[in-house]
């Protein structure tokens, strides 16, 4: 055999050997087990994926799959009969157990206002991504892996979403250059239905996210743009205090945020709930920045919630510098109390979170005045503007104007006879 041939076969055989293990991973194999059977090694050598199938099973369940998968084949048809139903009741668990831990793990939002749900994560483990449902339609680029139910994934969606990417990037450029997830997994859902069957939501929700699979559920329609935004929000911003998990308050209040600053559209119910806190209808803050279970409370004290997270970070953001919330973010991912964290990155007078809520509800006091009078201002020029009267001279037509007299004098022209050069002594710079 001569060397050419040699060195097609070498290039053939490390052609198989690089490509075996991302194809064995996309379909579930696992490839030192792969390996070891090719191999004919021991697959009891060290901790196979088999045995964390089993850890949860029954001494008898496990005995049974155990003889499934041994070199023994099974002599009757009861141990044939056995060793299906095992392997079925356990493909079925393990399929419903990881459905339920990827999908109520989802924190959602509301169409308008989001929901509370939150998983406590324990966070560096990450949940692989489910398989695409049966009948939605798949796409991949770069920061994206998309389903999307019964439509084709176009380019206008890619577009809105990769522009949604590098717009958060750079305004979140602290916290995403720390962690950010490879890739996102994006499911899109025609309908509220089929949104609400696979994800268990309530009606009111309109999107969901789930730090821990990277992955965000979205149901399409008008608000399909700010609900990405804010979603896309959590997985960015959170991502940045694992493997803790930040405060709900701040993380809620970070993604209406960025919702509203990137989309620049407020929220319909935003405006009432501004109006109670001014009211003095608001929550202490020393309770809300403690509270991580909105569930069970009713819609209007959610948008107060919603209300006043939102409103304490554009204080934060934009009566400080970003520095000092950057540094702030820092120490409550250190596990600082809040107060200290305020106090270590804001100095004075904040050493109490009373001052914070005193300062902060005196912020929207002077923008409500002012807000207030520039509304009066132009009321006020509306009504000068209205009440101002355009004085007209009256027009004569034609036919009301007085004929003028038939005997009376036409004005005679004046005329002007043409002057004639006349000469004249010219100096010639001497006297004569």
């Amino acid at each position: 055999m001569d060397i050419v041939k040699q060195i097609t076969i070498m290039l053939w055989i490390l052609g198989v050997v690089i490509i075996t293990p991302p194809v064995l991973r996309y379909f579930d194999v696992d490839v030192k087990t792969a390996y070891r059977k090719i191999l004919f090694l021991s697959p009891d050598e060290g901790k196979t994926q088999r045995d964390s199938l089993l850890a949860d099973k029954s001494e008898s369940d496990s005995d049974i799959f155990d003889n499934l998968f041994s070199d023994d084949t099974p002599q009757t048809i009861e141990q044939l009969q056995d060793a299906d139903k095992a392997l079925s009741n356990l493909v079925t668990n393990l399929s419903e157990e990881s459905q339920r831990q990827a999908i109520t793990s989802a924190g959602a939002q509301i169409q308008e206002v989001p929901s509370v749900f939150r998983h406590e994560i324990g966070a560096e483990k990450k949940v692989r991504w489910l398989p695409p449902p049966p009948g939605f339609m798949t796409a991949d680029t770069f920061n994206y892996l998309i389903y999307r139910e019964r439509q084709i994934v176009g380019n206008k969606i890619k577009t809105v979403l990769d522009n949604i990417h590098g717009n958060l990037m750079l305004d979140l450029t602290p916290f995403t250059l720390v962690a950010k997830p490879n890739k996102i997994l994006v499911m899109l859902f025609d309908n509220k239905d089929s949104y609400m069957s696979f994800t268990k939501r309530p009606a009111w929700s309109g999107a969901a996210s789930d730090l821990r699979a990277d992955t965000m559920y979205i149901l399409e329609g008008k608000n399909f743009y700010p609900l990405s935004v804010h979603e896309l929000t959590h997985l960015y911003f959170d991502g940045y205090f694992l493997p803790s998990i930040s405060p709900l308050w701040l993380s809620e209040g970070m993604a209406m945020y960025m919702q509203i600053y990137v989309t620049k559209r407020k929220p319909s119910w935003l405006e009432s709930g501004l109006n109670r806190i001014l009211e003095g209808k608001y929550i202490d803050l020393e309770t809300m920045t403690q509270m991580s279970d909105l569930s069970k409370l009713p819609m209007q004290d959610a948008e107060l919630w919603y209300t006043q997270a939102y409103t304490l970070i554009d204080y934060l953001l934009n009566k400080h510098s970003r520095d000092e919330f950057y540094r702030f973010c820092n120490e409550l991912k250190a596990g600082t109390p809040l107060h200290q964290a305020l106090y270590r990155a804001y100095g004075m007078p904040f050493t109490k979170v009373s001052v914070l809520q005193n300062v902060w509800l005196y912020d929207l006091m002077q923008k409500a005045r002012k807000a207030q009078k520039t509304a009066q201002s132009n009321t006020r020029a509306s009504q000068v503007l209205s009440s101002t009267q355009t004085v007209t001279v009256p027009v004569q037509s034609r036919a009301s104007q007085p004929q003028r007299q038939v005997n009376s004098p036409r004005p005679q022209k004046t005329k002007i006879k043409k002057l004639k050069l006349v000469e004249t002594n010219s100096y010639k710079g001497y006297f004569q």
